[in-house]
């Protein structure tokens, strides 16, 4: 008997004294050509030729990193200055990553966030218009584990109460990490540098670039993930959805409405796409639901609280996370009930 869990496996062999072995895994990452490619294994093979792994060269991966920052910007909205300083951001977080690697990758989200706050303070100190926080968080969005955090309550929510608090709490670890380094990395910039004040929320983002936010960082995210170029493009439908689907799918009830209507719609295409394709749903659902779950909203909320600044004009936004989260969870469960995710052959 075999169970499987976030961080290890767990062997009992009943017919040997009931031998338990347990082995620890370090966490698993995302890569999802990998995943694609090992489901393709499983299938009965129609021929013996071998086939390569496929991976984006380095140059691309170090450009992804560097276009998420100024495209979350861009979603959000924020002054033209922080967009152009998030791109060094990433690179020096990109750098990060390849610095801190085997038994050191523990301390990458901390390391990474304590960076940046040094530096944004830093920059800040030189008189430009930015939105230290903002930028702070824009710089590590890529770390902030919503993605988990939704799994988390969706294995919860089918009681698999093991996975589901175990994702949970690393999701919550992962938040402490980036929360208290930018704490401290700002408060040490502070020391070293003096610091002007930060700026309210102030959208300098023209309509188009606002638009051009969204492709960037979906394209980003697929690249990060090892994603196919052509799963991309048949998953950018449900990064619109991410994106736009709560506002404009609530019909008038509000963007709880909207955001579950989008959950369920993304899990239903992704599925259907799956199927047709002869993989997983997650290959396809996961750059809609990295849009659309709002981890950046828990740092942002908790920097409100401990800060008392205004980083997006969003009142209640932390109670509006938690509702967030609910929502996407009743969806994919909604969506799940009326479509299984399973290949029926």
């Amino acid at each position: 008997m075999v169970q499987a869990l976030p961080t290890s496996i767990n062997y009992q062999f009943p017919n040997h004294n009931n031998k338990v072995i347990m082995q620890r895994l370090p966490p698993a990452s995302i890569d999802l050509s990998l995943l694609a490619q090992t489901i393709g294994r499983l299938r009965p093979p129609h021929s013996t030729k071998q086939h390569t792994p496929f991976r984006y060269p380095t140059w691309a991966v170090a450009l992804a990193n560097m276009s998420i920052p100024p495209a979350y910007l861009m979603l959000i909205g924020s002054t033209l200055e922080a967009i152009v300083c998030s791109v060094f951001l990433g690179l020096m977080i990109w750098g990060c990553q390849q610095l801190l690697t085997g038994r050191r990758t523990i301390a990458v989200e901390f390391i990474a966030a304590l960076l940046t706050g040094v530096c944004v303070a830093g920059v800040s100190s030189l008189g430009l218009p930015i939105p230290i926080y903002a930028l702070c968080i824009a710089a590590i969005v890529l770390f902030v584990p919503g993605l988990s955090i939704a799994n988390a309550l969706e294995c919860l929510a089918f009681n698999d109460l093991v996975s589901g608090t175990s994702l949970l709490g690393q999701s919550m670890l992962t938040l402490i990490k980036l929360f208290i380094g930018i704490f401290m990395g700002v408060h040490i910039g502070e020391s070293l540098w003096q610091i002007n004040d930060s700026v309210h929320y102030i959208n300098d983002v023209p309509t188009l670039m606002h638009i051009a936010g969204l492709p960037i960082i979906s394209v980003a995210i697929g690249i990060i993930f090892n994603a196919k170029p052509r799963d991309m493009l048949l998953g950018m439908p449900v990064a619109i959805l991410g994106m736009w689907g709560p506002f404009y799918l609530g019909f008038g009830s509000g963007w709880i409405v909207g955001t579950w209507l989008t959950t369920v719609i993304i899990t239903l295409y992704g599925t259907w796409i799956a199927k047709k394709m002869h993989l997983t749903g997650s290959i396809y659902i996961l750059q809609g639901i990295i849009i659309l779950v709002p981890g950046s909203r828990v740092l942002v909320s908790a920097s409100q609280s401990v800060f008392e600044h205004t980083i997006l004009p969003i009142p209640s936004i932390g109670l509006s996370a938690l509702f967030m989260f609910a929502a996407i969870m009743a969806g994919q469960i909604t969506a799940y009930s009326i479509y299984s995710p399973k290949i029926e052959h």
